[in-house]
């Protein structure tokens, strides 16, 4: 029997991938205004000092502004070319996002400028904004409706 998965229907797959985008951008919105709300109170079950507690907020308040504006596009829109077949590129960039530029940011961040966990931190930031890059570049050339996914 014949599925309309896989079917070639690139208009669908287009349509797909914008709907996986919105619900994903609303999700890790919801998702990350609660952890940032949380995370005061997830810290008084610890025996921290003021600026470990006031660091680990900045940390989650950097995460998750980041999350909510890179991690749909680094990510999901990611495994949507992934799905339609677009495999070598994606896996690329996320290599290259992930061990080059995340390497490099977080000497020039973390060591360069000494800015410790947050230089880390924003290297992370920095992976995801690579990534998010190469892959919407990707998108919009529309090359991932060239492969062949097979049945």
């Amino acid at each position: 029997m014949d599925s309309v998965w896989g079917a070639g229907d690139i208009e669908a797959a287009d349509c797909y991938n914008k709907k996986l985008l919105r619900i994903t951008y609303i999700g890790s919105a919801v998702w990350n205004v609660l952890v940032v709300i949380m995370t005061p109170l997830v810290l008084l079950l610890y025996s921290l000092s003021e600026d470990t507690k006031n660091l680990v907020i900045l940390l989650v308040i950097i995460h998750s502004i980041f999350n909510v504006l890179l991690c749909p596009v680094a990510f999901s829109l990611s495994n949507g070319l992934r799905a339609a077949g677009d495999i070598k590129f994606t896996m690329c960039a996320a290599i290259f996002a992930t061990v080059v530029c995340r390497v490099i940011f977080s000497i020039v961040f973390g060591v360069w400028m000494n800015l410790g966990v947050i230089g880390i931190c924003l290297a992370m930031v920095g992976d995801w904004l690579v990534k998010a890059a190469l892959i919407m570049v990707r998108y919009r050339s529309r090359k991932w409706t060239k492969f062949q996914v097979i049945d």
